[in-house]
């Protein structure tokens, strides 16, 4: 009888956990949407240009419901040790709000060299950094993009970047993950405390 609480409960504790970070493939509905473009406009700079609004829009009008990856390019301001501490503080106010929404980095990594290969683009234009992240949805994305369009927090960003890139980018795939880690440890605590009771 052990046995089968503790995988009923472990499978309990997996749907939890499920939920949470794949969510209910809930999609951004057409009021979320205005609601996102009226606040982007409010926000002035490149929130409000034609391009950012009309990619925003492309992106939340064509939701499928599924996570998705921003792919972001990051050149640091001169001095960096300073823009690297503004940019701290953004990271740390981003970063708690994206988690809570099941969303979360998935690799950063820091240039070595200047460009190795490049077409099309400006030969001097050098990128510092590469950061990816996971969104859990659109409708997440949406809801971000609320909290973080004209915010004290984005100027902090802005401060500490030169120039920027970040696009989204769909589907994509890591080996492990937290499903998949999260799943094993699961499996390996609930073997574990089989034995303890045996």
């Amino acid at each position: 009888m052990s046995s089968i609480i503790i995988i009923l409960s472990t499978l309990a504790i997996y749907s939890l956990f499920w939920c949470w970070y794949v969510g209910l493939g809930r999609k951004v509905s057409p009021e979320l949407i205005e609601q996102v473009m009226v606040n982007c406009t409010k926000a002035g700079g490149a929130w409000s240009s034609e391009t950012h609004q009309s990619n925003i829009r492309k992106l939340l009008e064509n939701d499928d419901g599924k996570e998705f990856v921003m792919v972001n390019l990051l050149a640091i301001k001169s001095p960096k040790r300073e823009s690297l501490k503004v940019l701290k503080q953004y990271t740390d106010i981003f970063l708690r709000n994206l988690l809570k929404r099941g969303g979360h980095p998935i690799a950063q990594a820091r240039a070595l060299s200047g460009k190795i290969e490049f077409l099309n683009v400006p030969a001097e234009e050098e990128w510092h950094s590469a950061f990816l992240v996971r969104y859990r949805s659109r409708r997440d994305f949406a809801l971000m993009a609320l909290e973080t369009a004209g915010s004290e927090h984005h100027d902090l960003k802005m401060a500490g970047l030169d120039r920027t890139i970040a696009f989204p980018a769909a589907p994509w795939f890591a080996m492990g993950g937290p499903k998949l880690m999260v799943a094993l440890i699961l499996a390996l605590a609930t073997a574990l405390l089989h034995l303890l009771l045996m």
